[in-house]
């Protein structure tokens, strides 16, 4: 054996055992294998860093800015919402669609691409629902994977494979000519999930207790501890302004923002002050008592609308609520809000005040005191801003929504459709990269993400991870080892059965997936498998699709592909975990491969 091979499976060994001890980051370990391979001369210098500048690299670095803006701009948070409501908070209705909808989406365009997408919405629906992300991602990852086994343009090592068959036999496949076999892996993986995996993949909810995670107070449990039993959102019939406006405010409770229609799909979120006019569309917010709000809301040119609670996502990406402490060396003590003009000089409504544990009356007229607690109202940058104005404030609490609140909310339709023309482009025979590229260039000059936040949101662990890896196969095919494996495993197999060699040919092109790219290893086993059927006298056409479908099945191991490769650190794995649940997958594949497979297409 080449002392050249046998160094670069050495080294496949110890990354392998490195890996699965769990205490060496992987990132640091890519970076191993691929110093390794440079000191050792396998590989120039140039080749061992080729990986950095390879478009795969280019294409993840631009999904995490595309995923950052559908995060931003609220398309995670309506998807998610969407689901969620499906799912109605149960862990199975809600793993099923997030397979699913992967495979299929993945079946038309880039799976690495849906992962980077999905990523956003599963975090959220996690911390919505309680449920650990580990518990989510892995499915929805494997799901992404098997999508390409679902059409021809699933994985670009699909399009090698149909190549090979036709330059052997004059017939290509066609775009869904092994879909059924991609759909029972698809229908085998979710089951296996449902009612083995999910419970392999660590405690129901993050905190490990199997119970409901314990949750920061909502909007309205906060109101409802300064003593605003009710916060409703109330209709407005009719224009209202000048006297009519003024005898309608007199009789009114609190009233604390204004939501108004804008242009277009548009709206405007503001707090209210006596200088507003009502308009027949608008709608309010009031707090105070539940009867007077009741009363309120039957007064002429008003109606009750739903529960403030009900209609949070309305409300939150503009309209937020703090409590803050005055801190006890603070600069304004003695002074009152009226004194600090507050609204003028904070942006902000102060609903209540607090003194050790008692409402002040008269709000705007107490001089403050250190310690002092006051629940504030506003915009988040403005409410963000007092804890920056020296030592006067501290913030001691924010409402469990605040989390689910984004920026640029009013921007989501631009996001939208950047994300479907980066796909329908991608589709249409443009460059996945370059549509990627494209859209990360749109999210940027639409505003829907600013220049910062999207060199913030790419994950350098991932990208060096997937970099330092992608040399071992230059360094495969360099030393002659991947032709090594190939031979050894075919003599292994014989040439007696056919149905031997396509479960050899899957073992092989499985293996290899672990290791090198889905796509390098489709190349590398295509032609193989078609002239082996063919010195054997059998049709190549189940050959070709046992590499197909084995060229996607790397479940096993967490650098197989970016798209399981992208899930390791938001989902927390460790090595152990994708043994624990991709040999039993694996183990479903070869049974379908070997015993479907040649059922549909005789040998």
């Amino acid at each position: 054996m080449p002392s050249d091979a046998t160094l670069v499976f050495y080294l496949m060994g110890v990354a392998a055992i490195m890996m699965a001890s769990n205490r060496v980051r992987y990132d640091l370990i890519a970076l191993f294998v691929l110093v390794t391979l440079a000191l050792s001369g396998i590989l120039t210098p140039s080749e061992a860093v080729a990986g950095f500048g390879a478009t795969i690299i280019i294409m993840v670095a631009g999904l995490f800015v595309v995923g950052e803006m559908l995060d931003r701009t609220g398309v995670a948070r309506t998807v998610g919402d969407g689901i969620l409501k499906f799912g109605r908070g149960q862990e199975v209705r809600l793993m099923i669609p997030l397979s699913v909808g992967a495979a299929i989406l993945g079946s038309v365009m880039s799976s690495t691409a849906v992962v980077a997408i999905f990523i956003p919405i599963v975090m959220r629906i996690a911390r919505d629902s309680g449920i650990n992300a580990a518990r989510l991602l892995l499915p929805m990852s494997f799901g992404a994977l098997i999508s390409g086994m679902l059409t021809l343009i699933g994985t670009p090592g699909n399009l090698a494979v149909s190549d090979a068959l036709r330059e052997a036999t004059g017939q290509p496949l066609g775009f869904f000519s092994f879909s059924l076999v991609g759909a029972l892996v698809l229908l085998g993986t979710v089951v296996f999930f449902v009612f083995v995996g999910r419970h392999m993949l660590g405690p129901l909810t993050a905190d490990g207790t199997g119970l409901a995670r314990r949750r920061d107070r909502s909007f309205a449990e906060l109101y409802r501890s300064h003593g605003f039993e009710g916060v409703e959102v109330l209709r407005v019939t009719r224009d209202m302004r000048g006297e009519a406006l003024g005898s309608l405010l007199a009789q009114a409770p609190r009233v604390l923002s204004r939501w108004r229609r804008g242009p277009g799909a548009g709206a405007q979120t503001a707090l209210y002050n006596a200088g507003m006019e009502l308009r027949e569309g608008d709608l309010i917010v009031v707090t105070g008592d539940v009867a007077e709000i009741a009363a309120f809301a039957r007064t002429p040119g008003l109606g009750h609308f739903r529960s403030f609670y009900e209609d949070m996502n309305r409300w939150i990406d503009t309209l937020g609520i703090m409590e803050v402490m005055i801190h006890p060396e603070a600069a304004i003590r003695g002074r009152t809000l009226a004194d600090l003009g507050f609204r003028d000089r904070y942006g902000l409504e102060v609903l209540d005040l607090l003194r050790d544990a008692t409402p002040m009356q008269e709000v705007q007229t107490v001089p403050l005191r250190g310690s002092d607690r006051l629940l504030v109202a506003g915009p988040w940058p403005k409410l963000d801003a007092i804890n920056a104005t020296g030592r006067d404030f501290v913030i001691l609490e924010e409402p469990a929504e605040r989390a689910q609140s984004v920026p640029n909310s009013h921007k989501l339709w631009i996001a939208l459709i950047i994300l479907l023309t980066m796909i329908a482009v991608s589709i249409g025979g443009l460059s996945i990269t370059i549509a990627v590229i494209l859209a990360a260039i749109a999210a940027v000059l639409t505003g829907t993400i600013s220049t910062n936040q999207a060199y913030r949101s790419i994950r350098l662990e991932t990208l060096v991870l997937i970099a330092g890896m992608l040399p071992l196969s230059t360094a495969l095919d360099k030393t002659g080892g991947a032709d090594m494996i190939v031979q050894g495993l075919l003599q292994l197999a014989g040439d007696d059965s056919p149905r031997a060699v396509l479960f050899a040919l899957f073992a092989l092109t499985m293996s290899l997936s672990w290791i090198l790219s889905n796509t390098a290893t489709l190349v590398l086993v295509a032609p193989i498998a078609v002239n082996a059927a063919l010195s054997m006298g059998v049709s190549p056409l189940p050959m070709a699709i046992a590499v197909l479908i084995a060229g996607s099945a790397g479940f096993a191991s967490p650098v197989s592909s970016p798209v399981v490769t992208l899930v390791v650190s938001p989902g927390g794995y460790k090595f152990v975990d994708f043994l624990k649940i991709g040999l039993p997958l694996t183990a479903l594949v070869a049974a379908i491969v070997t015993f479907v497979v040649p059922a549909l297409f005789p040998f």
